[in-house]
């Protein structure tokens, strides 16, 4: 799905086992920049895909990128951002996706 939005990041096979916060973020910046959706939700620091992110700016971004998804689907998703960033259960980080 998010192929037909962007060219970058690539959606592989390897990535998508275990994403990584980078990937993550870089997938929501894509998709900001390709549709307009999420918008302002990020400050311009958040947006800044090569930024060294420290864990609590990590986990304010999720926080944001999790909040917006369950608003639009509108139901609660069974992730926690303090998982995603330890690369802990990447199957609900792919159904979040």
């Amino acid at each position: 799905m998010y192929e037909q939005i962007f060219d970058k990041p690539k959606m592989t096979q390897k990535l998508l086992m275990k994403p990584p916060f980078r990937y993550l973020h870089d997938i929501f910046i894509a998709t900001i920049q390709a549709t307009g959706f999420g918008n302002g939700i990020f400050d311009e620091a958040e947006c800044d895909t090569k930024a060294n992110h420290e864990k609590d700016a990590k986990l304010n971004i999720l926080t944001k990128m999790i909040t917006l998804t369950e608003m639009v689907v509108g139901e609660k998703l069974d992730v926690k951002p303090s998982k995603i960033v330890a690369g802990l259960e990447p199957e609900r980080t792919n159904y979040f996706l």
